[in-house]
């Protein structure tokens, strides 16, 4: 070990006590910075992991579209099965229609899905409640949770459906009549039942007036299978009559907004370590005014400049490194503790609300990157070395003679 790095540790933890209160101080203001980053890292990519998992569980992986009504859908399903990356698939038809429920006309997505096929594409079954996709009959319907909420629809109730058709009907003189359908069930899945219906392929086949076609296929890969790739390759197999559309694309700018939100939040909590920063600044620069005559007489003795910046930018590190640790420690052990810390939160503040909406998770998401660990590690010792730039310069730029004729 050199003169100066052991100077540097010396002026930081002297020997006759383990640390002085100004570096503890400046520890504690890191290991805040690092472990807030920590944390708020580490629940957004659960969040992150926890939505992406949702879009995969209620969309599926790949969803293919014809141009046109597939008129003929056991015959596409026999081209596709001859593609060995391909585990399950599933016909669906899908559309707008209206549903009045007491005089009050919405306008929900219906889909209309295959009751044996559908189950082994998407988690349909986790999502349902009080009601079994094997036992859906043709003039029965699943409605999302939050939309029966909102219309106060009972298990049990009737309500009407009407198609565009019955518009384009009109035109001709003739009346659609529309048709009536019980609610056998709800199904939960999170922003997604808001404005949407489930029933069977045969009941939308009709009110479309599709007779055997279909409007698409969801399909379920082999596991390992990468899903853009596929996608593309699917798109050349079958041609442009085709629209081949993965999840990963279909929620572009859904997966750009939390990917850019989480940018944003590493960023902004990054002035909390500026902050600290400053912090070991001005404490070097008073160990600077009050070292001053120990400094012009290491230069005496042949200590160039250079080592002297040197010696607090390691001070600096020294104080990166070990607030650094102990930020990356106590974040895992905040998130550790973090359902019991969001429990008390609640209850101390009251927040029902929030109660409610966490209720959805199992727990608070989350889910730790190696990544992370480092970028945060890096950047806060690169800034709690700058810190000591400032002293460094300004204690090289001592002029031994005047220091040494200092008077405390």
């Amino acid at each position: 070990m050199n003169w100066s790095t052991y100077l540097a540790y010396k002026s930081l933890f002297p020997s006759r006590r383990k640390f002085t209160f100004f570096t503890a101080m400046s520890i504690v203001g890191v290991m805040l910075g690092v472990a807030v980053l920590v944390v708020v890292q580490s629940v957004m990519n659960g969040f992150q992991s926890h939505i992406r998992g949702d879009m995969v569980r209620i969309q599926g992986e790949i969803r293919i579209e014809g141009k046109n009504i597939i008129e003929k859908p056991e015959i596409f399903e026999q081209k596709l099965k001859t593609v060995s990356e391909i585990e399950s698939i599933a016909p669906y038809t899908c559309g707008v229609v209206m549903m009045i429920c007491d005089e009050r006309p919405v306008f929900p997505v219906a889909k209309g899905v295959d009751l044996e096929a559908e189950c082994h594409v998407t988690d349909i079954d986790g999502m349902l409640r009080g009601c079994s996709l094997e036992n859906l009959q043709k003039n029965e319907i699943i409605m999302g949770e939050a939309l029966a909420k909102h219309l106060g629809v009972e298990l049990g109730d009737f309500v009407e459906i009407y198609t565009p058709l019955a518009l384009e009907a009109l035109r001709k003189d003739t009346i659609i009549f529309p048709r009536d359908v019980r609610v056998v069930g709800y199904f939960s899945a999170n922003n997604y039942d808001r404005n949407a219906i489930l029933c069977s392929l045969p009941l939308m086949q009709e009110l479309y007036e599709l007779d055997e076609g279909v409007h698409g296929f969801t399909v379920k890969l082999v596991k390992g299978q990468s899903v853009e790739q596929i996608a593309k390759q699917l798109e050349h197999f079958l041609g442009e009559e085709y629209e081949v559309m993965d999840w990963i694309h279909g929620n572009s700018e859904m997966l750009f907004a939390l990917r850019w939100e989480k940018t944003m939040m590493f960023f902004v909590l990054l002035f909390i370590l500026l902050v600290a920063s400053f912090s070991i600044s001005s404490t070097l620069i008073a160990n600077v005014i009050s070292k001053t005559r120990e400094i012009g007489l290491i230069m005496a003795m042949g200590g160039s400049r250079c080592a002297i910046a040197k010696c607090f930018c390691l001070q600096g590190f020294f104080i990166g490194l070990c607030g650094t640790l102990l930020g990356l420690g106590g974040g895992v052990t905040v998130l550790h503790f973090r359902d019991s810390i969001i429990k008390f939160i609640t209850w101390a503040f009251q927040w029902e609300g929030t109660r409610d909406y966490l209720s959805q998770f199992i727990q608070l998401p989350v889910e730790y990157h190696g990544s992370d660990f480092l970028l945060i590690s890096l950047f806060s010792t690169c800034i709690c070395i700058a810190s000591g730039i400032i002293p460094g310069l300004r204690a090289s730029r001592i002029c031994p003679a005047d220091a040494l004729r200092y008077e405390q």
